[in-house]
Formats: structure tokens, C-alpha cells, sequence
């Protein structure tokens, strides 16, 4: 049977233990983060590992047609926009990491229209083009301004199921897909592929 003093020592151990686990938790984190904002290369093995080939090594981007939601005399697709740097996001008004994502899309879609760059949002809500246009019109994250359209099932399966949102895709001028990210896109990932495909 353990006395007061062994008990106060198996306390301390314990406590050491999730100090260390705890530690190294936020350690192992903090040197992700550090990889994704400064290593480029990191983003070149991600493009690599996650690339969409659809017949041998062809990877051009599935081609789509769909009406913008918030342009509604705008018809948005993959073709139409050929010779761009382009980017397909797809999202979800009830997805956190989608909502949170969208300030930093926007500023950027801003700040390189201009020299190119086309996005096309894709919702995968099931709520209709209505619910989704009424969640923009009041997203306290600010004025959203590129288009958006609505993911049709084709389109899903045709960009690989899109089982998980968001997903992001980059697109070069000549119409392959060169990147592809599943999550809230990573400090720089736009600003990296942009400036190497926008040539």
C-alpha cells in the first residue's frame, strides 16, 4: 500500500510526463509551420503527391460549365478562362475552415486580378444558389467578389469525389491541374503557385 510520499511522488511523475507530451506537441506543430511558410518545396511534393491524372499522365483539369450565382449574367468555367492561372475552390457555407479561408482568397483575388488570376468558387451546399447567395450577402468576413457558382454532382466526381471541404485546386494556362490542397489553404500556397505558373 502507497503512502502519502509515494503518492506525491507518482503525482510529480505523472505531471512531468504530460509536461514532456505537451511540449513536444506544440514543438512538432510549430516546426510544421515553419516548413509550410518557408519551405516552397514542400508545396512542390504536395502537387506532386495529390495531382489528378485522368487517363495515363494527362492531368488537365476536368472542364465544367456553371452560371455565377452572385454575377448572374457570368458563365464560369475552366475553358472560358484558358490562359489564366486559375483557381477552383470548393466550399460549403456551414464549413469553418472554408469560411475562414475566404478573406484571405478574396485579398489576393484582389490584389492579382489584375495580372491574371481567375477564381471560381464552387459551393457544395445542398441548401440551393438562394441560401448560399443570403450567406454572402451578410459573411461578416468582408465582401466577397469572385465568382461563384454551385458544384453539381458531375463536377464533384469529375474533381475526385470531393468528399472533403475545401478543397483547392490550381490550374495553369495551358489547363492542367498543378496543385491540389484539402483543407484552409497554408500561408503562401497562393502566392507560390501563382507567381511560378503566372509566366
Amino acid at each position: 500500500m502507497k503512502n502519502k510520499s509515494d503518492k506525491r511522488k507518482d503525482s510529480n511523475k505523472y505531471k512531468y510526463k504530460l509536461w514532456i507530451i505537451i511540449s513536444a506537441a506544440v514543438l512538432i506543430v510549430f516546426a510544421g509551420s515553419l516548413v509550410i511558410i518557408k519551405n516552397q518545396g514542400w508545396f512542390e511534393y504536395t502537387a506532386k503527391a495529390l495531382k489528378i491524372n485522368k487517363s495515363g499522365n494527362e492531368t488537365f483539369a476536368p472542364q465544367f460549365t456553371v452560371k455565377s450565382i452572385n454575377y448572374p449574367d457570368k458563365i464560369l468555367s475552366p475553358k472560358k478562362y484558358s490562359g489564366h492561372v486559375i483557381l477552383i475552390n470548393f466550399f460549403a457555407t456551414w464549413c469553418p475552415p472554408c469560411r475562414a479561408e475566404m478573406p484571405g482568397i478574396e485579398k489576393f483575388y484582389k490584389a492579382h486580378k489584375n495580372e491574371g488570376l481567375r477564381v471560381i468558387g464552387l459551393s457544395v451546399n445542398n441548401s440551393g444558389p438562394e441560401a448560399v447567395l443570403n450567406f454572402f450577402k451578410h459573411f461578416d468576413g468582408g465582401h466577397i467578389t469572385y465568382p461563384i457558382g454551385m458544384a453539381t454532382y458531375g463536377i464533384e466526381k469529375a474533381y475526385g469525389k470531393i468528399s472533403e471541404i475545401p478543397q483547392s485546386f490550381i490550374i495553369d494556362k495551358q489547363g492542367s491541374i498543378v496543385a491540389h490542397f484539402t483543407g484552409e489553404l497554408p500561408p503562401g500556397f497562393l502566392s507560390y503557385y501563382f507567381k511560378k505558373y503566372n509566366k
